[in-house]
């Protein structure tokens, strides 16, 4: 067997070569967990159909990216 030429041991997943990845906090528990194993979730301000005299087209809805561990998002089945 000889040696492998390039680039020198796996990439596992979005790991980068030398390094780990930045934890960020879960939504719903506040746990740090590795930002390439959290579940992103989009969350913000929804507009319902209830509300009288607003054109839902003109109105601009934010939203924000935030991050839930394994456990959180497999007990709100979001995988």
């Amino acid at each position: 067997m000889g040696k492998r030429r390039g680039k020198s041991g796996k990439k596992w997943g979005h790991f980068k070569a030398g390094g780990r990845s930045k934890p960020v906090e879960c939504v719903y528990c506040g746990k740090l967990v590795p930002r390439v194993k959290a579940v992103p979730v989009r969350r913000g301000f929804r507009i319902g159909k209830q509300v009288p005299g607003v054109d839902r087209r003109r109105v601009l809805v934010s939203t924000r990216k935030e991050y839930a561990c394994i456990s959180c998002a497999k007990h709100r089945r979001m995988i």
